[in-house]
């Protein structure tokens, strides 16, 4: 078992310094709210407050409200899949132990955020060009381009995790899914 939790730790402490280094890289390189650099033609760098969830969901809520919430929703989450996966891992289990690993890294770089400053740092604008409507879950933002939501680091480790999980519960018929 001390593998699995080498595993995680590992993984999430670098996912946190990772997050947590270029949030600190987007405030020292971006003097306000929505300047953005461009990358590639398809990537941005923009800076973004999300005072909200992922995709700035529940963003409306009151801010004492909000502040309990988003600071509290971590932890249950770690707590969930701590009792949910990491206790039933086999010792020569991979593909769960990074999943793990990659969510509670990411969840503690968006938890430092909101505790730091009140708000997530978003800084990775990924979009495509179209003179058409938008395909599902991105959205019109400029004449010609179609925005995924701004993103982080944490955010990117969260989404990559819960991939390899649904695929590690696909392919270990013993999985529990939560």
């Amino acid at each position: 078992m001390s593998r699995i939790y080498s595993i995680i730790l590992s993984l999430a402490a670098l996912v946190v310094t990772l997050d947590q280094g270029t949030k600190q890289l987007a405030l020292e390189t971006f003097t306000r709210e929505g300047e953005s650099r461009p990358f590639l033609s398809w990537f941005h760098f923009t800076l973004v407050y999300n005072y909200g969830a992922a995709f700035g969901i529940l963003r409306n809520l009151p801010e004492s409200i909000r502040v309990i919430f988003f600071s509290v929703l971590p932890i249950v989450v770690i707590a969930v899949l701590w009792f949910a996966y990491v206790r039933k891992f086999r010792t020569t289990e991979r593909l769960g132990p990074i999943a793990i690993g990659l969510v509670v890294g990411g969840a503690l770089g968006n938890l430092i955020d909101r505790l730091r400053h009140g708000y997530v740092v978003d800084f990775i604008d990924w979009f495509y060009r179209s003179d058409k409507e938008c395909i599902r879950f991105f959205y019109p933002f400029t004449t010609g381009t179609c925005h995924w939501p701004v993103f982080n680091i944490a955010d990117a480790a969260i989404t990559i995790a819960m991939f390899l999980l649904v695929f590690h519960s696909a392919q270990d018929p013993k999985a529990k899914t939560m």
